[in-house]
């Protein structure tokens, strides 16, 4: 596997993450999240008190990450990673008042290795701290919360993450569809909202970078990014930000 460490090539402090692209728990409002307790469908996998996760149809990304274009354009690393602590970000007082509400998480990842790097990048960290998905809460009650097809981040699990390093110099997920589960060297299995998938499942968007190499090892996914030029719309904004660079392609 074309894999080199992170923390051989790295020199960085670890970074933490306060606005992961609007991705996941952090890409709604404390309300949304609570509405979502009471009029969206359970996932299939338990939950907290044994029912299954909260999760909504998709995030509101800052940064396209479905296609290999996408990841290509506008991530800067490409890594492999292990949840190593998890903290939670309580409801705000207005939430706790009424009694219902949204608590939020956030992850420490410690990066194994870098699968792949945009030309010019900076140096992948050796870990980073991203605000995911959480819970919701009613009483004493709380669930998952999850968005489709996009894994939590949960301890005991592997992951492919696509990193990009925003305008502030924190790094983030690129997007809602720049995590893939990768339990034992396979991409798609493992967790994803909230659900442990032995086996990786089909039902991925067509034409994104899970559905294209979903139940294959990282190599397939090192080929598809070495294979995919970035779009040429950005291409001239290659060394800025991209959030920038996203702004100037459109």
């Amino acid at each position: 596997m074309d894999i080199t460490s992170a923390q051989a090539r790295s020199t960085e402090a670890p970074r933490r993450v306060r606005r992961p692209a609007l991705w996941a728990g952090a890409a709604l409002t404390a309300g949304a999240a609570a509405a979502a307790l009471f009029i969206l469908p359970a996932g299939d996998g338990p939950g907290e008190g044994g029912r299954g996760p909260v999760a909504v149809p998709e995030a509101d990304d800052l940064l396209p990450s479905v296609t290999g274009t996408d990841w290509v354009t506008y991530a800067d690393q490409v890594v492999v990673v292990r949840p190593v602590a998890e903290k939670e970000i309580p409801p705000s007082a207005d939430e706790r008042e009424a009694g219902e509400g949204y608590i939020g998480r956030s992850v420490t990842l410690e990066v194994d290795g870098v699968l792949w790097s945009r030309a010019g990048a900076p140096t992948a960290p050796a870990s980073v701290t991203l605000d995911v998905a959480g819970w919701t809460f009613q009483g004493d009650q709380r669930r998952k919360f999850a968005v489709h097809d996009s894994p939590r981040l949960e301890k005991d699990h592997t992951y492919i993450v696509a990193l990009a390093r925003l305008q502030d110099g924190t790094w983030s997920a690129l997007g809602s569809s720049a995590v893939l589960p990768y339990d034992n060297e396979t991409i798609g299995r493992g967790e994803s909202e909230g659900t442990n998938h032995p086996t990786p499942p089909d039902g991925h968007e067509a034409g994104s970078v899970e559905e294209r190499v979903n139940g294959k090892p990282a190599r397939s996914l090192v080929d598809l990014l070495k294979g995919t030029p970035p779009d040429p719309a950005a291409a001239p904004y290659a060394s800025l930000p991209p959030e920038e660079r996203y702004a100037k392609a459109q």
